[in-house]
């Protein structure tokens, strides 16, 4: 069985920490920023680094990783419509959880506080648990 992860969550809750603990094939807007932001938060590159993350997922998709966790914001239900699709294309089973830590000043890499509110906003707003019948 082929396993992609999904971890979701304002920054700063150490989503991509976290996931570099279930396995190898960690996609993370952050190695974006990394790359081109120096691992700052920088509101000119989000889209960049939302890019990079589907098209990353995409590729290590395509290639059959049985595991990939992938880790953003993901603060609206149609940031993920992307990634079920191309899970269900290609036969993964989708895991999805929102991450939430306490301690967010060891990860917040300078994310303003009021992006962080706007991403918990969001969240609560965009949250459905579907009952089992």
């Amino acid at each position: 069985m082929k396993y992609l992860y999904i971890i979701r969550g304002p920054f700063g809750t150490g989503k991509t920490e976290f996931a570099r603990t279930l396995c190898d094939n960690v996609v993370s807007c952050w190695d974006y920023y990394a790359q081109y932001g120096e691992n700052k938060w920088n509101e000119k590159l989000k889209p960049h680094a939302d890019e990079y993350c589907r098209t990353r997922t995409k590729r290590l998709i395509e290639d059959g990783i049985n595991k990939i966790v992938v880790t953003n914001s993901f603060s609206k239900n149609e940031d993920l419509d992307e990634y079920y699709e191309m899970a269900k294309q290609y036969e993964y089973k989708v895991f999805c959880m929102i991450m939430d830590n306490r301690n967010i000043e060891e990860y917040k890499r300078d994310v303003p506080k009021d992006i962080v509110e706007q991403q918990v906003m969001q969240l609560k707003n965009s949250l459905r648990f579907y009952p089992i019948l």
